[in-house]
């Protein structure tokens, strides 16, 4: 059985080389992997997809597309915010959440 390594935390250097490396190989994720000293390819593939989606900011649509996705399931119990996040491309159900809990204005 192969021993797991430990989880460690990204860097601010490695994010920097990441994104310098995706640029220079596109998401061949293998060798973006092979620059790094404990990082393997799922590894890299799922701090990308990570920061593309905290990079990304809200716009004045997808705030109304909320509001909208809140009220239209506001009954629906289980997997609430998942079917919310399903109605805005490119957030997830965490991100959805946080935003309607976080900007007063949107509850209004």
């Amino acid at each position: 059985m192969t021993e797991r390594t430990p989880k460690v935390s990204w860097t601010p250097e490695e994010d920097t080389n990441l994104m310098k490396l995706i640029k220079e190989h596109g998401t061949s994720w293998a060798i973006i992997a092979s620059r790094f000293v404990h990082r393997d390819a799922k590894s890299c593939k799922n701090r990308h997809q990570y920061l593309k989606r905290r990079s990304i900011e809200w716009t004045d649509e997808e705030d109304s597309k909320l509001r909208q996705a809140v009220e239209d399931n506001r009954k629906a119990f289980n997997e609430y915010w998942k079917l919310i996040a399903e109605k805005i491309p490119n957030k997830t159900w965490q991100q959805c959440e946080k935003r309607w809990n976080s900007i007063p204005k949107l509850k209004k």
